[in-house]
């Protein structure tokens, strides 16, 4: 198969670069003690790890010259961006990605940024700390329209969120199709046109060439005081578009979990910026076992000759 590894590949070394990585390493020992593993932090993977190995477990790309013997990149995250956008990467490489769902996480983190913005949460936290009786205009997400950039099954489960709150909600994508989650369906070119009727403009997107500064100073030039949530990846925003149309008051707010770099550099305006809501990438985490349970079983199916469920379009980035 193009791009993909001879089928059935039984791979036996496992270099594992990833934050929980002794959880990991110890999680996938109880289930395959036939295999080799080596885990480390990813900032800590070398290029030694890398010719050591043969399949490389993670969610971040190591600082390293080159894959060496890698013939399997596995991510533990939902996007694989890390992995492909921008970077080289041997064709015969291939990439899959976890199994376990995010949807029903992210889709409770939007929606609760939704809510600390129309119950106006933060006003009333800062009134609570000065000991003043400052009534406000509390709103209701009903009646309120959701563009959800990213119709997949991460986009599918914040709609269907929004629209029990009786929300109208949209969904853009490039084929313009969708599931039933949706009111209506769009396609990417439509973005700046369908913006402007958003109060809750929700960006649920990987990271690819075609998305990068997808939401750019046109999109964001037509909102009318929306909120932009962004739970995909942070250079789909154009971060200096996005400050712009803040203080310009396009935009009412923005709850971003993802940023253009990370993690957000101190010297950021987003940190303080009255309107922003940051959170450090934590609307989806990955557990132990669903970081174990997606490797082994795309593992098995690799095994068995069969190429895996979660294998990843390179040409697509995802």
């Amino acid at each position: 198969m193009p791009n993909a590894v001879p089928l059935p590949y039984r791979p036996k070394k496992v270099l594992i670069g990833y934050n929980i990585h002794d959880k990991l390493v110890a999680y996938l020992r109880e289930r395959r003690d036939d295999l080799d593993y080596r885990s480390k932090p990813f900032t800590e993977v070398t290029n030694a790890d890398m010719a050591w190995a043969e399949v490389f477990v993670g969610f971040r790309r190591p600082s390293i010259s080159d894959w060496g013997s890698i013939r399997w990149i596995h991510s533990v995250g939902a996007g694989v961006d890390a992995f492909l956008f921008r970077t080289e990467l041997p064709r015969n490489v291939l990439v899959t990605r976890t199994s376990e769902p995010f949807g029903p996480q992210i889709a409770e983190y939007c929606l609760t940024r939704a809510l600390m913005f129309t119950q106006q949460l933060r006003a009333l936290e800062r009134s609570q700390q000065a000991r003043k009786w400052e009534p406000l205009f509390i709103e209701t997400l009903a009646g309120t329209c959701a563009i959800i950039v990213g119709t997949g099954e991460i986009g599918s489960e914040i709609a269907k969120r929004f629209r029990a709150m009786e929300c109208h909600v949209e969904g853009v994508s490039r084929s313009g199709n969708a599931n039933g989650s949706f009111d209506a369906t769009h396609r990417i070119e439509d973005l700046p046109a369908v913006a402007a009727r958003a109060k809750w403009l929700i960006c649920a997107l990987p990271l690819t060439e075609d998305t990068f500064h997808l939401v750019d100073r046109t999109t964001l030039n037509a909102c009318r005081e929306a909120v932009l949530i962004n739970v995909g990846r942070g250079p789909v925003v154009d971060e200096a578009a996005l400050i712009e149309a803040l203080d310009g008051k396009r935009l009412h707010g923005a709850a971003l979990d993802v940023f253009e770099v990370e993690p957000l550099p101190e010297y950021s305006p987003l940190w303080t910026h009255q309107r922003v809501i940051a959170s450090p990438h934590i609307a989806g985490l990955t557990t132990t076992a669903g970081a174990g349970d997606g490797f082994l079983e795309c593992l098995q199916e690799l095994e068995h000759g069969k190429l895996p469920r979660w294998t990843v379009d390179r040409a697509r980035g995802y």
